[in-house]
């Protein structure tokens, strides 16, 4: 026969194992929401740096463009186009590098090197006739390709690690001075 003791026993050891499970789902379910927040957290730096790297990707496609004149010397298309599609190009650069929280160190490192060597084109091509325009860009036609092609490796080592978030919330970008010097 079953006495007091024993249903004093069941029911205590019920009740025990009831707020054992309690608990145990419980943070079972904290611990998933967490999960899935940090997730959905990712998805969203994830988006906003592929975002940032087309930026950039469209700048690399831009200086891709080479015109050989029929002196046999190359130079960059934007050149092509005057003064004002320069500095429209130069525009979209600031764009792209506007976006550098999302994106690599290595990467805004060049972008910067490609921001400053245009920053002295301009001040270079300012006011000038279109054949003096095209003279720069045959003069700097080398120092422009090896940047680009700089940038583009850092670009293809960043998209690499995209999916790295936490490496890029732990990067170790610091505020400097610049100073340009035309």
């Amino acid at each position: 026969m079953i006495n007091s003791e024993h249903i004093t026993i069941i029911l205590t050891s019920t009740l025990v194992a009831s707020i054992v499970s309690i608990l145990v789902t419980h943070i079972t379910i904290l611990r998933q929401k967490r999960v899935d927040f940090r997730n959905e957290y990712y998805k969203i730096i994830l988006a906003k740096r592929l975002k940032a790297y087309q930026f950039v990707e469209t700048q690399i496609a831009v200086l891709k463009s080479v015109v050989v004149e029929s002196d046999g010397k190359p130079y960059h298309v934007i050149f092509s186009y005057g003064e004002d599609k320069f500095i429209e190009f130069q525009q979209n650069l600031l764009l792209a590098i506007s976006y550098g929280l999302w994106i690599d160190d290595g990467t805004m490192k060049e972008l910067e090197k490609l921001n400053e060597l245009f920053f002295s084109l301009n001040n270079q091509i300012r006011s000038k006739a279109q054949n003096e325009i095209l003279n720069v860009g045959k003069i700097y036609y080398q120092k422009i390709s090896d940047t680009r092609l700089k940038l583009e490796n850092s670009v293809i080592k960043g998209l690499y690690e995209l999916h790295d978030v936490r490496k890029i919330l732990r990067t170790q970008k610091t505020n400097t001075v610049r100073i340009f010097y035309p």
